[in-house]
């Protein structure tokens, strides 16, 4: 049974230079244990898929990073906020779920019905640490291959 979905919700980075609008949230995040999340959060990287996310305040100190051909991280510039990842158009053929928010950042404005739903790039998580409960996890390559079924959807 589909989990559903939180209509709109607003998010600020911590400095409250960027606010945030976000549409059709799924409340079932991802744990990422990939390479690049565990660099760049140290630890996994939390994920809220989410249909679209309109920057309503502070669009100037938003900062951009590509750490790979199919997503672009957007960051607050002044304080370092991690904000989300938008899928490529070219990578991501669905209008749906083409964002990643960060849990934090939602969980920070109030938004506290969250699930983890999944974990991704489980054969690439450290042996330091793990999550309690049953939930699927995926490989790298079936990640990808399970990235690659959702990007396709209507």
């Amino acid at each position: 049974m589909p989990v559903e979905r939180i209509p709109k919700a607003a998010a600020k980075c911590a400095c409250h230079g960027v606010v945030l609008e976000i549409s059709g949230l799924d409340p079932g995040f991802t744990a990422c244990h990939c390479d690049t999340c565990q660099f760049m959060h140290s630890g996994p990287g939390f994920g809220a898929r989410c249909n679209d996310v309109k920057v309503v305040q502070g669009a100037e100190l938003v900062k951009k990073y590509k750490p790979a051909a199919w997503a672009t991280w957007h960051f607050c510039g002044k304080c370092g906020t991690r904000l989300h990842y938008k899928f490529e158009n070219e990578a991501w053929k669905s209008q749906q779920d083409r964002y990643v928010v960060s849990v934090g950042l939602l969980y920070e404005a109030g938004v506290k019905k969250f699930k983890m739903a999944n974990e991704v790039s489980y054969d690439e998580k450290p042996g330091y640490y793990c999550f309690a409960g049953h939930r699927p996890k995926l490989t790298t390559s079936e990640t990808y291959v399970q990235y690659a079924l959702d990007s396709q959807k209507p």
